[in-house]
């Protein structure tokens, strides 16, 4: 018994010995001193570049020594034209996680650093960097420091597939905003209130940016700041537009919603709910009585800043009469404004060719970033 206790005691003694030595060669690990850089190769200083959308550069320095001979990590630094690095705007690991005397940064890495500094789309600044040799705790900043002159890209960064939200006081606050077929083009279809903030956020990784419509209005920029957000002058449904590719803004207000019945052109208005979706509660089919039997076309009419928009099927398939589970059937697309345009059908559920004004129903038109532009009918009754 009394050998079991003592092996016992020396296997924790072992175990205890060897955490403290491990600290003790992490503690001298970390405490080694390292030299400074002391000559920075590329760019060449003052170096003009026009950034472009798949561009990169590359920047190279003289190596570090760390005291002990091992390994030196590497982080370039940037900073506005006049600052000195003790706050920089931006940090770069540079290439194989830190250990490479280079680092490859893309032209989009650079426009943000750009954007950072406060160097506006399409114009031309000036970026200060230097190179940061460290070994944990301790760190060295370059003997020199340089300067490129970029004229930044006319173009927002992507969102490299983040999701991207409305916020704000005026705003339906946290409303995704859908990406479109297009690459780089987002949109919303969102109540505003009027002289009220409203401001867009994607978040990727626990990095969120902001973004925000410029007072013209048809234009938006990236912000690094608490964003004090836009604002419209009039309360009320709005489409927004924004293509990252060309960093444009598109507000367009919506004014009504109307189901269009294309045989009677007798319409209904809709009644907006929220987050991208419209209502017509306790809808009366009406179908109309021709030679063949009865008509059951129809489709539908936002007015857009006081101009028509007719929406109708994306891929027209007028026969044999649809039934509601027929899929991507009531999908909207936007179509011509003629009076038989790609209209749709009533399903079979709504029709009875004995009785033309059977049913009622109600109808949710969807505008949303959950799925596509679509249409549905429920609580249908007589």
């Amino acid at each position: 018994m009394k050998t079991k206790i003592i092996l016992a005691f020396f296997s924790l003694f072992l175990l205890v010995s060897v955490f403290f030595v491990g600290c003790s060669e992490d503690e001298q690990f970390k405490n080694v001193t390292v030299t400074a850089v002391e000559k920075l190769y590329e760019p060449e200083n003052e170096k003009y570049t026009v950034l472009q959308p798949s561009g990169s550069m590359y920047f190279e320095w003289a190596k570090a020594y760390a005291e002990d001979n091992s390994i030196v990590y590497y982080e370039v630094l940037f900073d506005t034209q006049n600052g000195d690095f003790s706050d920089p705007i931006y940090i770069v690991t540079s290439d194989n996680k830190g250990l490479a005397n280079g680092a490859t940064i893309t032209h989009k890495t650079l426009n943000d650093i750009a954007a950072k500094a406060g160097i506006e789309l399409a114009e031309e600044g000036i970026l200060k960097w230097t190179v940061r040799s460290n070994r944990g705790i301790n760190f060295e900043e370059a003997i020199e420091s340089r300067t490129i002159t970029v004229i930044r890209l006319n173009s927002i960064n992507d969102l490299e597939g983040a999701d991207l939200f409305i916020a704000g006081e005026g705003s339906e606050e946290g409303q995704m905003v859908k990406p479109t077929e297009e690459v780089g083009v987002y949109q919303i279809y969102t109540s505003l209130v009027a002289d009220k903030p409203y401001y867009f956020y994607s978040e990727l990784g626990g990095k969120q940016r902001t973004f925000v419509v410029n007072e013209d209005q048809v234009s938006f920029k990236e912000t690094y700041s608490t964003p004090e957000g836009s604002s419209v002058s009039e309360s009320g449904v709005y489409r927004i537009t924004l293509d990252f590719e060309s960093a444009s803004a598109k507000l367009e207000k919506i004014n009504s919603l109307e189901i269009y019945v294309c045989w009677t052109q007798a319409r209904e208005e809709f009644t907006y709910v929220g987050g991208g979706i419209w209502e017509l509660l306790n809808y009366n089919v009406q179908l109309t009585s021709t030679s063949w039997g009865f008509d059951e076309r129809y489709k539908f009419i936002f007015d857009v800043d006081g101009q028509e928009e007719h929406w109708g099927q994306g891929d027209p398939f007028y026969d044999p009469r649809p039934n509601m589970d027929r899929e991507g059937y009531f999908d909207l697309v936007e179509v011509g404004s003629g009076q038989w345009d790609r209209p749709f059908k009533f399903p079979n559920e709504l029709c009875d060719g004995a009785d033309l004004d059977r049913f009622f129903t109600d109808i949710e038109v969807s505008m949303t970033a959950e799925g596509n532009y679509t249409h549905e009918f429920s609580n249908i009754h007589e």
